[in-house]
């Protein structure tokens, strides 16, 4: 399924002219591995957030001001609701976040950001953006992952109108 090339790495075998699906999935994942473990230590040291906090606070900041409900931000950044029971606890523990109820279902808990946690989200986001553009122009230049980079950063083109 590979072949050497010139740099000594390893380069998907072409379908039609594309790439292989599964290294394209392999070097995704790969990449998001990398940026996260880098952006994870970042965002832990400066602001003591994890990466899967920090978006959790962008889902609630993009939200009902009221809040969301548990299990909807267990959907956005994909955990289980056990899992994002225990973040949401962290976050409040952290006063980053409320737990709250609402009137027309008390059968959800919802949780809501506080203005700390607005605050951190803000200085924490211009972090990452800064960081994650940083790590992407340095993969762009891993050969193993500059096609994915090249992809995930090219300019969007609206379709022409006919």
């Amino acid at each position: 399924m590979y072949g050497d090339d010139s740099e000594g790495g390893r380069m998907a075998e072409r379908r039609g002219g594309q790439p292989d699906v599964l290294d394209l999935w392999r070097q995704l994942t790969v990449l998001t591995g990398r940026l996260g473990q880098t952006l994870d230590k970042r965002l832990v040291r400066e602001f003591d957030l994890t990466l899967t906090e920090l978006l959790v606070l962008d889902e609630l900041t993009r939200g009902n001001p009221r809040g969301m409900r548990i299990q909807d931000l267990s959907d956005a950044v994909a955990l289980d609701q056990s899992s994002m029971s225990r973040l949401v606890s962290r976050l409040t523990a952290k006063q980053l976040a409320a737990r709250v109820s609402c009137d027309h279902d008390r059968r959800g808990v919802y949780c809501q950001i506080t203005d700390l946690g607005t605050e951190r989200y803000a200085a924490a986001t211009r972090v990452s953006r800064a960081e994650l553009g940083a790590a992407l122009d340095a993969a762009a230049f891993d050969d193993r992952l500059a096609s994915l980079v090249a992809r995930l950063t090219r300019p969007v083109v609206a379709p022409a109108d006919t």
